[in-house]
Parts: structure tokens; sequence; C-alpha cells
């Protein structure tokens, strides 16, 4: 990872996070397996026995049905073990990017202008007694796959943090001149726009919102007057999220000083 980062000028690492792939279940597969067999080879025995001395082997059909079906369930087991099995897999968080490697694959580095976005989710778990926070980040390169990133990885929550920081300042000037220029901007289920900000055909005027929120895991924008959001979308919608909340803020107390007054004569 260090030498690619170099390569590709990304600067010195800030985070990284890895998985720890579960080791084989062996007891899964062993402890079957050693039980099946010898069952097995008592069914097969007593029928050998069986149709000998009484010209039936049937008398060992139950040994060999149960058997056969431990031994299976062991194959089975192997199977599963072995096709679901994951590869470990790095991210690292740069200066100037991000790069993932696959064990066995070389690693794939994205500087921050060939990222189109990024998203993040946060959502607290509880079974009444205890609560637990899952968390998870989708970064949506321009070109290649997606690079996701849970619980699975070793010290995510404060990653996701901290790349969610050094992304934002990198994308918040350029969004805000985009804005300025007169231009829509998009954040996958919402947009903003030098008038208003919207999500699919819905468009709200900046004098009529009265503010934009977050809260348990929802993105709410409220109107004025309006006791319900206008609209609630779950964050993990919105991309760059961070960004979109940053600039909702500044174009709401830019339309707000614009707003005439009570007082003001008509």
């Amino acid at each position: 990872m260090r030498r690619v980062a170099r390569e590709f000028e990304l600067g010195s690492r800030q985070g990284l996070v890895w998985t720890e792939p579960k080791r084989f279940p062996w007891i899964v597969v062993l402890l079957p397996a050693l039980v099946g067999l010898p069952v097995l080879w008592l069914g097969i025995s007593a029928a050998v026995e069986g149709q000998r001395s009484h010209g039936a082997w049937y008398y060992g059909l139950p040994l060999l049905i149960l058997g056969t079906a431990i031994v299976a369930a062991a194959g089975y087991f192997l199977f599963l073990a072995l096709t679901r099995r994951q590869a470990q897999v790095w991210v690292g968080h740069y200066q100037h990017g991000i790069v993932r490697e696959v064990a066995g694959h070389g690693p794939e580095a994205y500087s921050w202008d060939e990222i189109d976005g990024i998203r993040r989710s946060s959502t607290k778990v509880t079974n009444g007694i205890t609560s637990v926070t899952t968390h998870e980040l989708w970064v949506r390169p321009r070109e290649g796959a997606e690079i996701t990133v849970t619980d699975v990885y070793k010290g995510v929550a404060r990653f996701i943090d901290e790349l969610d920081k050094t992304f934002t300042r990198v994308r918040l000037p350029q969004d805000r001149d985009r804005l300025k220029a007169g231009e829509r901007v998009d954040f996958f289920g919402a947009h903003l726009d030098p008038a208003g900000v919207g999500y699919l055909d819905h468009r709200l005027d900046w004098r009529e919102v009265n503010r934009v929120t977050v809260k348990h895991g929802w993105l709410e924008i409220h109107r004025h007057g309006d006791g319900k959001p206008w609209a609630r979308l779950p964050v993990e919608m919105v991309e760059n999220l961070s960004v979109f909340l940053a600039l909702a803020a500044r174009m709401r107390q830019e339309a707000a000083g614009k707003r005439p007054r009570p007082d003001d004569p008509a």
C-alpha cells in the first residue's frame, strides 16, 4: 500500500483499517466426520452380516441412513467454509486519497478527485438491555468497484470520522464554487441549487427552509410553519452528507439575510 500511495502521490497515511478473516471451522467439519464415518461403517458391516446370515441386507439400513446423513452434513459444512471464506482486506486513508488492498490482489488507489462521493451510516441497535452502534461507509470511485467499510474492520468508527472530515475539506470548496456559479449539485438522494433544496422531483425554495438537521439516522428538511419535516431521508441515501449540511446551512443563512423583515416598508 505504501508503494502505491507514493506512486499516486497520496501523501502520508492518516488511518488504516483491516478485516480479520475467520479461522477455518475445523471442529464443525471434523466432529460430524469423526462420528458419521464409524456409524456409516457399522451400517455397512450390519448390512453385509445381515445379507450373509439372513439373506437380508436391510437390517443395517438405519445405521446406513444415519451415517450417510452425518457425513453429508460434514461435507456441507466444509463446502460452506471453503466457498464463503473471505480474503483479508486493508483500506488506508491518506492525505490525498484512499487505497484498498485485497489479499492476493494488487492495491487500488484513488485520489479524492477520482472519488464521486461517500456515504456513511451509524445505526443504534438495542435488545432492551444492551445497545450497540453499527457503522458503514461507502466510497464510490469514478471508475472501479465501490469500497465498503463496516464493523468487520478494526477501528472503523474513528476511521470513518477522519476520512469524512478530510473528504469534506476537499469537496466543500469545490461544491460551494459550483453553487456560486449557478450549478445544481447532486448528493445522490438529494440536491442543492442556488434557489433551493430538493429530492427526486420535489423542491423547496431557500426562503421557505426553516432548518436542515440529522436525527437518529435521518436527514430532515423543515419548512417554516410546518410541524412535520417537509422531507425525511435516510442518511445513507445522501452522498457527502457533511458537505450537504454545510452548504445547506450557508444557503439558508444567505436566504434569511435577504428575507424582508416584518417592519420593512412594502
